[in-house]
């Protein structure tokens, strides 16, 4: 699938003059779009309640709002395995260049839709749709823009540029609910509910025009069209020459002893992957859903735990990047491993301090997390690209790590605070937190490091 004639320079696609700025961009954007889709639905979450699913009780109108968005999050994996294997056989760009205008347009068109009280109950069904439609695009969207990005740097940068792509997830998160809070404090409640909801979601449209033109100038990576031009292979900076082309396996002849070792050892490394997000998302969605758990415990209003949790994230966005760049030097298990076991010995304290009820005690609660976090989350992207060969890679980084963060990141929210309200203890969710920091650590142990390994 050709979208565009590349006119990317030789120089800076090789990895000599480092990544092009585009292509960093063309990967940003992608990836701060779909977290600001993610946030400014979830801010204005009880807005839309009232003008798609309207009821006596605002509760139950709040519930079924959240259970739409959700909807988004179970097409994920799917979206994952279709999008990510139309990366591996027609290219990183075209299939980013799909997910951008899916995204995008979706978002649009949620800003079009009408309402309740005009359309009736077409006007829920065509919000649900569209919130599937951008979860299957969402699904390959990170996962891929990661990829790409990451198979344009070279070896002893992967790290940086992982961390990158995952900060963008903070930044577009943050900038989601700037927005939607300028919109809702900004305008008055009729003025809101009649068109001022619709911002938001405009405005979306505007980053995807921009990242689709980027994504369109885009040459395809390196390591791509390495595999599709054995004959003419292309030397990045710190490259050895290869004994061997790549074989059918995506795995040189020095790795594999044949196909099918090669194919065991991508399912053992989709497994680990699998195993390690467990941890990784949980941890990554509390971070992200603290002001709705503290103000469902009772131990901060909204608007402080607003506060606080929008100061942890900002100073998370620049710790991503460093804990990325850290793992090139020392290795990505080191950075990610060091983190687990420190979130499994400082999780319950943590919670203490969250829940404490004081202003000063939930921000120096949720910026040790975050600090944590960042470390666990800045190489994670380089690390699982580096376990698939490029002939699979898309595929199998973008369905292990998407049904992972749907059955463990999605429900993260939900089952922190059944834990809480449930029993009644404020920290209870402190202990699956725990586990799951171990059962990633656990999976993390297993896998092989390769951040010093040109990519294959």
């Amino acid at each position: 699938m050709e979208l565009t004639k590349p006119t990317t320079s030789s120089a800076c696609a090789d990895g000599t003059r480092g990544v092009p700025g585009r292509v960093t961009a063309a990967a940003v954007l992608g990836t701060l779009l779909e977290w600001y889709d993610f946030a400014i639905y979830a801010s204005m979450a009880a807005v839309i309640g009232r003008l798609f699913f309207p009821s006596d009780d605002p509760t139950v109108s709040l519930l079924v709002t959240l259970a739409s968005y959700a909807v988004g999050f179970v097409c994920r994996p799917l979206g994952a395995i279709v999008l990510g294997r139309l990366g591996d056989r027609a290219g990183r760009r075209s299939m980013l260049a799909i997910t951008m205008v899916t995204v995008g347009a979706a978002s649009v068109l949620i800003g079009l839709l009408p309402t309740h009280a005009s359309a009736g109950l077409l006007a829920p069904a065509l919000l649900v749709a569209l919130r599937m439609v951008q979860g299957l695009a969402a699904g390959a969207e990170w996962t891929g823009g990661a990829t790409f990005l990451i198979e344009y740097a070279r070896t002893g940068r992967r790290g940086l540029y992982s961390g990158v792509v995952q900060a963008s997830t903070v930044a577009g998160f943050l900038m989601g609910t700037g927005v939607a809070m300028a919109v809702v404090r900004l305008m008055p409640e009729t003025a809101v509910d009649s068109w001022g909801w619709r911002i938001p979601f405009l405005l979306g449209g505007v980053v995807a025009a921009v990242g689709l033109f980027i994504r369109l100038k885009l040459d395809e990576s390196p390591a791509y069209r390495e595999l599709h031009t054995p004959h003419e292979p292309i030397r990045r900076q710190g490259a050895q020459p290869q004994a061997a082309a790549p074989d059918d396996s995506g795995i040189s002849g020095a790795d594999a002893d044949d196909g099918s070792g090669a194919a065991t050892q991508t399912r053992r490394n989709w497994l680990l992957v699998l195993g390690i997000v467990f941890g990784v998302t949980l941890h990554g969605y509390t971070a992200t859903s603290f002001p709705a758990f503290l103000d469902a415990v009772g131990a901060l209003s909204l608007e402080d735990a607003l506060t606080t949790n929008a100061i942890a994230l900002l100073i998370e966005v620049p710790l991503i990047v460093a804990a990325g760049a850290l793992s090139d030097r020392v290795g990505r298990k080191k950075v990610m491993g060091g983190a687990l076991a420190l979130y499994a010995l400082t999780t319950y304290p943590v919670f203490l301090l969250v829940t404490s009820g004081t202003l000063a005690g939930a921000l120096a609660g949720q910026v040790v997390f975050v600090v944590l976090f960042a470390a666990v989350s800045g190489p994670m992207a380089a690390l699982f690209v580096e376990l698939f060969p490029t002939r699979v890679r898309s595929t199998a980084f973008s369905s292990s790590y998407n049904i992972g963060a749907a059955v463990f990141g999605g429900t993260a929210p939900f089952v922190n605070t059944f834990l809480a309200t449930r029993t009644g203890v404020s920290v209870a969710p402190a202990f699956y937190l725990v586990c799951g920091a171990l059962v990633s650590l656990a999976f993390l142990s297993r896998a092989h490091d390769r951040y010093q390994e040109e990519l294959r």
